[in-house]
């Protein structure tokens, strides 16, 4: 039987909310959209872009190295060119200017017939230029070149030796201006690296008195009990000192 209608009009103003809330608003399944907010059937939506700031900002700040491979240091490099003579004798003549030393030309004519050796202090950025002469030291062997204060030495030193068994060790000068650290250490292991190499039976230096010490470290010993007059050169005085490889080498051949 059908429902009867219901009449009452208070009833009917209750029950209409609760069938409003009960049914909702018509709502189409497919609105239609408007042309501009429809994409192109062909084009698919960008990618989302990760979060970069996030990690960014986790991440710690960049900050330069601390070595780098064109920082300064200092170089042993061989001198034979007339440039590097030139560069060598104003080295010598700042430096012995300010011991009030004057060389003499026939001491200096010596100097093409020695082997030199120069430290050069190479710069951050500068090897394209020329770097500069900082010290330098000469060796020379009998065979090739007569000895500078050889003949002050005793006669007997050099018994039952060959020319080419007898080197002469001097020249050793260092800039008096170079600020710069391990100069001296690396000039005494280029020394020492030098007379290893080449071995001679017997070596003789002449260094000036502030150097004697740094030369009785490479294990020479002393003629005589004072230094005494260079004969090539004005107002210094050297160290007749000597060595033989054999006795020089016993710390460091066991």
């Amino acid at each position: 039987m059908a429902a009867e209608k219901n009449d009452d009009p208070i009833e009917a103003m209750l029950s209409s909310p609760t069938a409003d809330r009960a049914h909702p608003a018509f709502a189409p399944a497919d609105p239609v959209e408007t042309p501009s907010e429809q994409p192109p059937a062909d084009e698919k939506p960008p990618p989302a872009k990760p979060r970069r700031e996030a990690r960014e900002h986790r991440s710690p700040p960049l900050r330069p190295p601390t070595h780098s491979a064109h920082e300064a240091r200092l170089e042993v490099r061989p001198i034979g060119t007339p440039l590097g003579l030139r560069e060598l004798a104003a080295l010598h003549k700042r430096t012995w200017k300010m011991l009030n030393v004057q060389e003499k030309r026939v001491h200096v004519l010596l100097w093409p017939l020695a082997i030199h050796f120069g430290l050069y202090n190479v710069g951050q950025g500068s090897e394209r230029r020329r770097p500069p002469l900082i010290g330098a030291f000469w060796a020379r062997c009998l065979a090739d070149a007569p000895l500078t204060l050889g003949h002050l030495y005793p006669a007997q030193l050099f018994k039952g030796m060959l020319a080419s068994e007898v080197f002469e060790f001097g020249g050793m000068v260092i800039d008096p201006t170079y600020q710069g650290k391990g100069l001296v250490k690396l000039m005494s292991d280029t020394a020492r690296l030098f007379v290893f190499s080449r071995r001679p039976k017997l070596l003789i230096t002449n260094p000036i008195e502030p150097l004697y010490e740094m030369y009785k470290q490479l294990g020479l010993k002393t003629v005589g009990r004072e230094p005494v007059e260079h004969p090539h050169a004005f107002n210094v005085k050297v160290w007749l000192m000597y060595g033989r490889f054999d006795e020089m080498s016993k710390p460091y051949f066991m």
